[in-house]
């Protein structure tokens, strides 16, 4: 399996509409350019994975994560403020800046601006949204080492950003923005 070492060619493998394994907060994900479709797909089809299924989206920076929301109340910005960068992922309406296969049913999306130092320092590189997932077979547990997710996602267009994990044991938390009711605790 191809690995990569730094952010700088982690984003320009990102830019070639290739996918990567990439460490977060806890658990190892898998995830691509947002805005390129055919990566998208292809990560559905690696996890075997149901195509109506919604994304996490990961963003560079509050303000850019911000474009893609509908504009939030007051209460809301300061909960965004309170809780990114951070192991949170707030669902919120989204603008037409994002493309229908990335929102739910009612037009939301699932985004998180990470404090992991790993993806801080690749999406300053990409300076784009990117999807992340759990790096396993959907609805099998996450593997925790390395070696069984290579065996998994075994495919030329996917590498390991090779960093560590943070300290967390679970997924980020998960937040519907105008109900504030906590999804995923």
């Amino acid at each position: 399996m191809n690995k990569i070492f730094n952010p700088q060619d982690a984003a320009e493998w990102l830019n070639q509409g290739k996918i990567l394994i990439h460490p977060t907060e806890g658990v190892w994900g898998i995830g691509c350019d947002a805005f390129n479709q055919s990566a998208v797909e292809k990560v559905n089809i690696l996890k075997q994975r149901d195509p109506s299924k919604s994304f996490i989206l990961l963003a560079p920076s509050i303000k850019k994560a911000l474009q893609y929301f509908q504009p939030l109340t007051e209460q809301q910005n300061e909960f965004v403020s309170n809780n990114w960068p951070g192991h949170t992922t707030i669902i919120y309406g989204s603008t037409d800046k994002v493309p229908n296969y990335l929102k739910a049913v009612d037009k939301t999306i699932a985004m998180r601006v990470s404090s992991h130092k790993p993806i801080i320092n690749l999406l300053s590189f990409f300076n784009n949204l990117m999807v992340s997932t759990s790096a396993n077979i959907s609805n099998l547990p996450t593997p925790k080492n390395l070696e069984d997710i290579a065996e998994i996602f075994s495919d030329s267009d996917v590498a390991f950003y090779y960093f560590e994990n943070g300290k967390s044991k679970k997924p980020s938390s998960i937040i519907d923005l105008n109900t504030m009711e906590y999804i995923r605790e």
